[in-house]
């Protein structure tokens, strides 16, 4: 695949020259990362370099890494995006098979598509990663020539997972489709300890959670935290282990691999944990942490039976009580789960946008998306009507 050129359009204010390259191991980690910089742990150059080196994102499993990377006529870089060829959809958050039948079914070829993500990450964050300083027209250079990429290469469509607010509006003024889903985040408004944050709950709700802890406790399970400098190899396979079992019982596939977490315990060290939930000498529960940038990320979760209120304990419980003690701006509860309302956690709204090369294409899907987002706008003020908190979150 060549290059793509910038086109006249896509230029303001100062000349800039765009480049793919075709693994995160060819861009120089100083110059990603200060585009990454204070963005959150995952579009770190260590974190994408583990996921491409260990193969989680690679070939075998439908990755093909095409990052674009934006520079000024002086060579600094200035701007970059996570990029990556996908020959299928598996092992992905927005699920688009619907589209693939449809397009596919008159004739079209879906794939490859184009999509702009982090592997097996599903947490917002900024998708255009500019520089600080960077020129004006930075971020529509990016867009533009991901346009011309897909137009040249007869890609059907791109597919930008999870960005920001920011992000969003930029790709939605360019004319693409947004699609919206519902996330839940614990946000910390100043709370001295976990009993003040308790305190903020509604009666009922502070009831049950502190009924769910008590009754851990009184079960004889034993929490245990590992720090990302101190995990084995025996440790990941205990975790993988519960991981997989939990995957299977729902019918997904679980794709972490030791390889992968190793590396990550290795780049970023005390900011993963591992906490482990055992019975006796018997694990039953294991819970991959990430923190950074004020945000503590509730990742992996694995468990072996049914451990209901131990999930509870250790995802949500005990991760608000560490960011507490860390005096961490929020926690990011994962993927979907309104059961995590009633553990203080309130709802926000997480996005994916998409951009068709056939007219006719984006004209179905657009239609399709303007009942499912309606559908979910409507549940997310529902959500919001049902606040665990005595009145809303804000002191």
């Amino acid at each position: 695949m060549q290059e793509p050129a910038v086109q006249d359009g896509d230029r303001r204010n100062a000349p800039l020259s765009v480049a793919m390259v075709f693994g995160i191991s060819g861009i120089d980690p100083l110059e990603w990362d200060a585009c990454a910089a204070g963005k959150g742990p995952f579009l770190s150059h260590a974190y994408l370099k583990a996921a491409e080196e260990s193969g989680l994102a690679g070939p075998d499993n439908g990755w093909r890494p095409a990052h674009m990377i934006l520079r000024e006529a002086s060579g600094r870089l200035v701007g970059a995006a996570p990029l990556y060829l996908r020959d299928r959809s598996t092992d992905e958050f927005w699920p688009d098979q619907a589209w693939v039948d449809g397009f596919q079914a008159s004739g079209g070829r879906y794939f490859p598509k184009l999509v702009m993500e982090v592997p097996y990450t599903p947490v917002t964050g900024p998708r255009i990663l500019l520089r600080q300083g960077a020129p004006s027209g930075a971020a529509d250079a990016l867009i533009g020539a991901l346009r011309s990429l897909a137009r040249q290469h007869g890609l059907s469509s791109i597919h930008v997972a999870f960005p920001d607010e920011e992000d969003r509006v930029r790709f939605e003024a360019a004319g693409w489709l947004t699609r919206h889903s519902i996330d839940y985040e614990w946000r910390n408004q100043g709370y001295r300890d976990f009993a003040d944050f308790t305190a903020a709950l509604r009666c009922h709700r502070r009831g049950t959670l502190l009924w769910e802890r008590r009754k851990v406790r009184e079960s004889g399970v034993r929490i245990r935290d590992l720090p990302g400098s101190r995990v084995g190899e025996a440790d990941v396979m205990a975790f993988l282990d519960l991981l997989a079992d939990l995957h299977a019982r729902k019918g997904r596939r679980q794709a972490l691999t030791m390889d992968f977490i190793l590396r990550l315990c290795a780049a970023f060290g005390d900011s993963l944990t591992l906490t482990f939930a055992e019975v006796g000498s018997v694990v039953i529960g294991a819970l991959l942490t990430m923190e950074g940038d004020g945000c503590l990320h509730v990742r992996s979760w694995g468990a072996r039976e049914d451990a209901r209120l131990v999930h509870f304990e250790i995802c949500y419980h005990r991760t608000v009580e560490r960011a507490i003690a860390r005096g961490l701006d929020r926690v990011d509860g994962g993927r979907g789960g309104p059961h995590k309302l009633a553990r203080g956690f309130l709802p926000k709204l997480c996005h994916a946008c998409h951009w068709f090369l056939h007219t006719n294409m984006r004209r179905a899907v657009a239609e399709g998306l303007e009942l499912y987002n309606a559908r979910t706008l409507a549940a997310f003020t529902r959500e919001q009507a049902r606040s665990p908190f005595r009145q809303q979150a804000g002191r």
